[in-house]
């Protein structure tokens, strides 16, 4: 380039020039998965634990069943999967955590970025203490048999199981992008196999008719309830883990050549089919020893091991079950707790194992008041213990509210064309649809999510 040449550049593409070899910079330091698969799997992993074991199932009697489930699909598909390739894409751009990425949108963007680190953070607080309990009763039901929850409660096992999974968390993410790997490959093939063969054993020796009836001969006339997709909504984002920082903080470590777009149809793909085999596991034997579908966040630990106690297969079928749980729940804790030791890494500058130990320090101190609300002390707060509370409001209200607000934000800053750029491969006509629905689905969803609160 000549000299006058030089001289007559833009100040936009001076700009521009110094992002891209910013980028190119942050490429070459970040870590990178090491295949699509190895992506599809860990990001698979970060939903299907909890989301889909533990959250999904509850959720779903507590709505009635079908008519949950056909807004669940609908929410997933028509919202859930655009939301999600475009998080993915814009974690692959800025090649940084969540407060990296949404500050190269503005200032006050990267300040929504700590909101969203706080709020996964608030999530992983009870997140840990629930993932705890499935350690205890994988181990329990091991040895000799589950105790009963309440029995559970009243001692302090829900304090000790949180610090336990937490330092058992800060061992995988100390070891960097390849501990996560490792994990990862080796769990996501098991959990589908033993979901899917105690799926088969709740439908053969549970009430499988009255179970089918529940999850696939949906009410119709119930979709007409706001609160039904409200929470639908809050399940598939709590589910692709939508606005908690995951998708962007795990496609900042995306190789080149990683169709976006086909990524997140996997990974979607996984989380459905774990969600409904989940639901054919649990409400066959639900149903078979007439008990309660709608018993809420301790349907898993409360109305199951009722279930186990009766069951002439009880003692190998309850191990399997939690041991199950654990390893799914597990694995959604190491990626809520990267998001935060991500952006606290980016942010100062710390190495890894600095980061992980600040990280797993915050998320413990936040989650003893969870622990303690199922524990001896039983804190309370607004009248349920403080671990529902938690969740009523960061794990459905609040996530949507920080998928839809980052949507528009990350939709509205860039072209049909870069975003199809940023997502490799894909068709323009496909971005164009993603960044579309970004751009214009937050209103409608908002304000479906503010009449269901406005109603009660």
């Amino acid at each position: 380039m000549t000299e006058k040449a030089e001289k007559q550049r833009s100040p936009q593409a001076e700009t521009a020039e110094v992002e891209r070899v910013t980028a190119d910079t942050r490429r070459s330091e970040r870590p990178e998965w090491t295949s699509e698969r190895a992506f599809i799997l860990s990001t698979a992993a970060a939903g299907v634990g909890l989301g889909n074991l533990w959250r999904f199932p509850y959720i779903l009697g507590d709505n009635g069943g079908g008519a949950f489930l056909m807004a669940y699909l609908i929410a997933m598909i028509c919202v859930g999967v655009p939301f999600a390739a475009l998080e993915i894409a814009a974690g692959r751009l800025a090649h940084g955590s969540s407060v990296t990425t949404y500050a190269r949108i503005s200032r006050l963007a990267g300040v929504y970025g700590w909101g969203v680190v706080l709020l996964t953070l608030i999530i992983n607080s009870y997140y840990f203490v629930v993932t705890g309990w499935t350690a205890a009763y994988a181990g329990q039901s091991l040895f000799g048999g589950a105790q009963d929850f309440a029995t559970f409660t009243d001692g302090y096992g829900s304090l000790w199981f949180l610090l336990a999974v937490t330092a058992g968390v800060g061992i995988v993410l100390a070891a960097g992008l390849a501990g996560i790997e490792r994990f990862t490959k080796v769990l996501v093939p098991i959990l589908l196999a033993t979901v899917l063969g105690l799926a088969v054993y709740g439908l053969s020796n549970g009430t499988a008719g009255e179970t089918v009836s529940f999850l696939f001969a949906p009410d119709v006339s119930q979709l007409g309830r706001l609160d039904i997709w409200a929470a639908a909504f809050g399940q598939a984002f709590y589910s692709l883990t939508i606005g908690q920082g995951y998708l962007i903080t795990y496609g900042s470590y995306l190789p080149r050549g990683v169709r976006v777009v086909r990524s997140v149809g996997a990974i979607a793909g996984i989380n459905v089919m774990v969600a409904l085999l989940a639901g054919l596991m649990i409400f066959p034997l639900v149903f078979r020893f007439d008990l309660d579908p709608a018993a809420g966040s301790d349907l898993a630990f409360k109305v199951l091991p009722q279930a186990f106690d009766q069951m002439s297969a009880g003692a190998w079928v309850a191990p399997l079950f939690f041991g199950l749980f654990f390893f799914a729940a597990f694995s959604s804790c190491i990626a809520g707790a990267k998001v935060v030791v991500a952006a606290l890494s980016d942010r100062w500058g710390l190495g890894n194992r600095s980061a992980v130990g600040l990280g797993m320090a915050a998320i413990a101190v936040l989650g003893v008041p969870s622990a303690l609300s199922y524990a001896a002390p039983g804190w309370h707060l607004w009248g349920q213990p403080v671990l529902d509370a938690v969740d009523g409001i960061a794990g459905s209200g609040v996530v949507v509210v920080s998928g839809l607000v980052g949507a528009a934000l990350l939709a509205w800053t860039l072209s049909g064309k870069r975003w199809a750029t940023v997502m490799e491969r894909t068709t323009p006509r496909v971005s164009r649809a993603a960044v579309t629905i970004g751009r214009w689905a937050p209103l409608p969803v908002g304000l479906l999510l503010a009449a269901s609160w406005a109603t009660g």
